[in-house]
This record gives C-alpha cells, structure tokens and sequence, in this order.
C-alpha cells in the first residue's frame, strides 16, 4: 500500500496522510495504557506509561525504514503481517499535480516492480 501526499496541498492537509500511516501502523506496536483523568496521574501510573513509551518507540524505530530524500521530500515504510505500507510526503505538488511528480513515480515503480 502507498500514500502519497504532498506538503503543499491546500485542499487536503497532509497531516490527514499522517494519522492513516499511523492508523495502519498502530495495530503492530505495544499498547499504551493512557489515564482516565491526566490530572489524577500517580506516580506508579507514569512509570508504567514511560516503560510502555519506551517499548513503543523500540518497536516503531525496529519496524519502520525512513528516509530524506534532499529536494524532494520523505518516505516512511514499515512491514509487516505480510504487508508493506509506504508513506511518501513531497514538498510540492499540491493536491491536483502530486501524481505526476517525476520522483514519485520513481518511488512507486521501485515499490511496485515496475522498473
């Protein structure tokens, strides 16, 4: 699975592309055990959640390839369950021209075998 979303999309904003990786990623990192009440925090409470925090990140940081690509923009990629899910955000191509991005092509013919 790709998305692909560009940074200077004024129709749709590109933190939209960001909560569904997230979605898509979620369901293979450790729970967190969030509070009811954030004012009513014990201290036992945060050590756990930072334990859990912690664990979070490990996996994330074991599971997802990131990389810049100068220019152009960023991808983000994990795998897993048999399944690779690829996040690409450009810095332009607003919301209409993203698709004809000369790299993004590149970056979905990589993904897909196509070249």
């Amino acid at each position: 699975m790709l998305i692909a979303h560009a940074e200077d999309d004024w129709d749709i904003p590109d933190a939209h592309s960001d909560v569904l990786f997230q979605a898509f990623l979620e369901p293979h990192l450790p729970k967190l055990d969030m509070p009811k009440n954030a004012y009513d925090i014990r201290p036992e409470e945060m050590k756990v959640m930072a334990v859990q925090r912690s664990e979070r990140r490990e996996v994330r940081d074991k599971l997802l390839v990131e990389e810049t690509i100068p220019g152009f923009g960023k991808t983000a990629s994990f795998t897993a369950d048999g399944r690779t899910v690829t996040l690409v955000k450009t810095h332009y191509g607003g919301h209409d021209y993203l698709g004809v991005q000369e790299g993004l092509q590149d970056i979905i013919g990589k993904k897909f075998g196509l070249l």
